[in-house]
């Protein structure tokens, strides 16, 4: 079964994520070609005193092509879904105080050991660190896997909350029946315990917004942004303070989306808003960003709504966006009456050379679709 997406939003993109997975795949492919050795530092060694070095190294080394994609799989999906909350330096502190803090005591507990067992490598621990943050944070998102049966590709969606109990599940019951002989079983679920404690103390420290979907809102039967959290009957300053609390909310969500080039997202958020009555106040630059964003998405007719409102707030900075709206009326609006009365306010010689360019062959384009007889209806709605 291969993970390959979730649904947990991301206001931030998973550049340490890719890093990571990046860096543990040259250390094996290094390993392969003998350019480095596990003796170096790479394996965390029992038995042989603190090695502060080998904590760090020893979780970006694997030990098998099945080790390092299965680690690799499940490290995309899960740091997506706490980088997309934290951000890349707070979230690359975290993944490396759950492998160093997991390692450490891995090697002190181990000092002593007299099993033929010689040391541990892999990033298995961390991940599983990741998935328990993940479970406390977003247990009601889901993550989508597939798998091949019978030369099919099946999928499935499955939320972080039951994943992570199934695996936290099978690790602890084979180390409950097989004790030292469930291999790396104990080492899962000491990572596990490892971020599901960061992921608890950051939540109760207000150091991450999970929004009210985190594990804590969702065993109390008051996850998402339910009405009831004012209590039965809010006052005038509850409901005040709760509308304004989630505009805030929404703007910074929007924000997000856009820095992360969701432009599609955000646009969704921004007629949600609308719709709920608490219309999004954006500036020059959030609304231009909004613009570029779906027009790189080729959502020509989503954007061109948002062009007008554009060119009516900031009538004074507005050439080229008349321009391009009128070129988005010819080709994919088929509205050449329309291009033709916004073409009609820029004036010639006040143009740049490019744009009076522009702007005579829009108008010529516009011209000849009317004489063409091209059907359009007459109103402002887009």
């Amino acid at each position: 079964m291969i993970p390959y997406r979730t649904d947990a939003p991301l206001y931030h993109l998973p550049i340490v994520t890719v890093a990571l997975i990046l860096l543990n795949a040259t250390a094996f492919i290094q390993l392969l070609t003998n350019n480095l050795f596990v003796g170096q530092g790479w394996l965390l060694e029992y038995g042989t005193g603190m090695h502060p070095l080998q904590w760090l190294l020893s979780r970006f080394m694997h030990d098998g092509y099945g080790h390092l994609i299965g680690n690799m799989l499940f490290l995309w999906i899960f740091g997506m879904v706490i980088e997309g909350k934290l951000g890349w330096w707070r979230f690359l502190l975290c993944y490396l105080g759950l492998a160093i803090g997991q390692a450490a005591l891995e090697q002190t507990f181990m000092a002593g050991s007299t099993s033929s067992i010689v040391g541990s490598l892999g990033a298995s621990a961390a991940i599983y660190g990741l998935m328990a943050m993940a479970c406390v944070w977003a247990p009601m998102n889901e993550v989508s896997f597939m798998f091949l049966f019978y030369y099919r590709l099946y999928t499935f969606d499955v939320t972080i909350g039951v994943l992570a109990a199934f695996y936290v599940g099978i690790d602890l019951t084979l180390w409950i029946f097989f004790g030292s002989y469930a291999g790396s079983s104990i080492l899962h679920l000491m990572g596990a315990a490892l971020g599901g404690l960061l992921g608890v103390i950051m939540l109760k420290w207000k150091l991450v917004d999970c929004e009210h979907w985190d594990l804590f809102s969702v065993i109390r039967g008051e996850y998402g942004p339910d009405e009831k959290k004012m209590g039965p009957t809010p006052s005038p300053n509850q409901v005040a303070k709760h509308e304004e609390n989630r505009a805030l909310e929404a703007k910074r969500k929007f924000v997000a989306y856009l820095k992360i080039k969701q432009a599609p997202k955000s646009l969704d958020l921004f007629h949600k808003m609308a719709d709920m009555g608490m219309p999004l106040k954006l500036s020059r630059e959030e609304l231009l960003g909004l613009i570029v964003g779906l027009h790189k998405h080729a959502l020509w007719k989503d954007s061109a709504p948002l062009m007008a409102d554009f060119l009516e707030r900031f009538p004074d900075q507005s050439e080229a966006m008349r321009l391009k709206l009128a070129q988005i009326c010819l080709m994919e609006l088929e509205r050449p009456s329309k291009a033709e009365e916004l073409l009609e306010p820029l004036t010639q010689g006040k143009l740049s050379p490019e744009h009076e360019k522009l702007r005579r062959k829009l108008l010529a384009v516009a011209q000849k679709q009317i004489v063409d007889g091209a059907v359009e209806f007459e109103d402002d709605a887009w």
